[in-house]
Order: C-alpha cells, then sequence, then structure tokens
C-alpha cells in the first residue's frame, strides 16, 4: 500500500508545475510592458475645449499569455483531481470501484455540488466527503475554486482564454499637482506627485484601441508632460472572470489550491 508521503507527492508535482507556469506568466506579462506596449496621447476636444488623454497605440495580448494561463489552470485542476483520486484510494485500501470516475468535486452552487459529490467521489469514507464539504467548492463558498473549475472547463473545450488590455487607473498627484501647486509648497507637490496613488476608471476600454479617451481635464487645461497612466492584462469570461486581473486570478487558484491540498493532506496518514 502507497505511504502518505507516496499519496501526496502525486498532487504537489502537478501543484509544482502550475506554480513553474505561473512564474513563466509573470515573467511573459513584464517582457510585454518592456515593450510599451501602451502610448498615451493628448488633445483638446474642438467642441468643449477640454483636456482629453486618450490611447495613441495598443499592442494586442500575446496568445502566449492565454496558454500560459491554461497550462497553470489545468494543472491545479488536475492536482484537485490527483488528490480525490489519493484520498478514495487512502478510503479503500487502494480498490476504489470506479477509479475512472475520480475528481475533485467542483459545481455551480451547494445544490449541484451536493446532487453530484457522490459519484465524483464514490468509495470516499464520510469523513473524506465531510472534510470535502467543508471546503465549500463552488460558487458562494469558495468562489475561487468554482472559478478555477470553469476557466478549467473552458481550456479543455475551446483552448484559449479572452486575455486583453484595460485601462487601471491615472496617477492621481500627477492630475493634482497643478492645482496644488497653488495651495501648497513645491516639494509637497512633488512628494505628492511621487506617491503610488491611481484614480480607478469607471470605465476601463476592454480591449483597448487606439483613440479610447482615458481622462477628460478641464476647458483649455494644459497637458502635463508627466502624467501617468496605469493599464493591466485581464481575463474576460463572461460570468466567471470579467474584467479581472490575469496573475492575480492565477495567483489566487494557485493559493486556493494549495490550501485545500494541505487541509485535506492529513486524511492520506
Amino acid at each position: 500500500m502507497s505511504t502518505a508521503a507516496d499519496r501526496i507527492r502525486h498532487v504537489s508535482l502537478k501543484i509544482e508545475r502550475a506554480r513553474a507556469h505561473a512564474g513563466a506568466l509573470r515573467k511573459a506579462v513584464d517582457e510585454f510592458f518592456d515593450t510599451t506596449p501602451f502610448k498615451v496621447g493628448s488633445k483638446h476636444d474642438p467642441a468643449t475645449r477640454k483636456l482629453v488623454y486618450f490611447v495613441a497605440e495598443a499592442q494586442a495580448a500575446p496568445n502566449d499569455l492565454a496558454l500560459i494561463a491554461g497550462d497553470a489552470i489545468q494543472n491545479l485542476s488536475t492536482a484537485l483531481d490527483h488528490l480525490a483520486y489519493q484520498l478514495v484510494c487512502k478510503d479503500t485500501g487502494d480498490a476504489p470501484p470506479n477509479p475512472r470516475g475520480i475528481y475533485f468535486p467542483i459545481a455551480d452552487d451547494q445544490a449541484r455540488y451536493d446532487a453530484s459529490k457522490a459519484n465524483k467521489l464514490c468509495g470516499a469514507s464520510a469523513q473524506t466527503v465531510a472534510r470535502i464539504d467543508a471546503v465549500r467548492p463552488y460558487k458562494g463558498g469558495n468562489d475561487a475554486l468554482w472559478r478555477l473549475g470553469r476557466l478549467n472547463n473552458i481550456e479543455k473545450h475551446r483552448l484559449l482564454f479572452t486575455v486583453g488590455s484595460q485601462a487601471a487607473g491615472i496617477h492621481l498627484g500627477q492630475l493634482m499637482a497643478a492645482t496644488l501647486a497653488q495651495v501648497m509648497p513645491m516639494d509637497a507637490v512633488a512628494a505628492f506627485e511621487g506617491m503610488d496613488l491611481y484614480l480607478n476608471p469607471a470605465e476601463k476600454g476592454f480591449p483597448l484601441q487606439p483613440g479610447f479617451e482615458l481622462y477628460i481635464g478641464q476647458v483649455d487645461e494644459a497637458p502635463n508632460p508627466k502624467q501617468q497612466f496605469r493599464f493591466q492584462l485581464v481575463l474576460n469570461e463572461p460570468g466567471i472572470a470579467e474584467g479581472t486581473p490575469l496573475i492575480e486570478t492565477i495567483e489566487e487558484a494557485l493559493q486556493a489550491v494549495e490550501a485545500v491540498a494541505a487541509d485535506l493532506s492529513s486524511l492520506l496518514n
């Protein structure tokens, strides 16, 4: 019979592989932004004379980003299925009644979870099922696991996630510098300009295209040559991950699976 270390090794290898993909994704995103893929222009609206900052250039997100993210998601989902399989094997003395039908149960809501868990965990002990119940792997329970399950289903059937860019903020200190200079000493204004403060836009423009208006200022306002804008790459899967930051979504899934593995691994002893 396999030892607890043997059983958890199957899960750990998949998690480690997912972690490697997450690292590769961070590197690829950094390399994309190093190319300065978004350039900002300014103009005055001829009708209102108001200052307008807009996207002058916008590069599309490389397809590799969706592929790497998909690899991470697939490995995390497989890690959970390996965990479920090893738990059933432990409970049945390595004689699961339906070895090809064992999956970690994730559902769209608790009712669907309760209806499907028995088939996916055939052979699991009442203790094992209760511990998985406590994880609440469904929407409204553990949303990170639910999102992982839905994204994995997309990755298996459609190949590429929808990854694109959107506006993520305008630097507030630089935006207010001219106004602050009228009431504050210049060293205080400079300190405010240096702070990492960004105003989150209501309209984000997914996917960013040249001409998208980032900010509309005042009548006859002079453009600030120091004005900075923030952009981000996001997943846009309706009803699952709509405009959610790409790297943060993958990291959230990784942390959720690591937590589940750490919590349930004691059952393999």
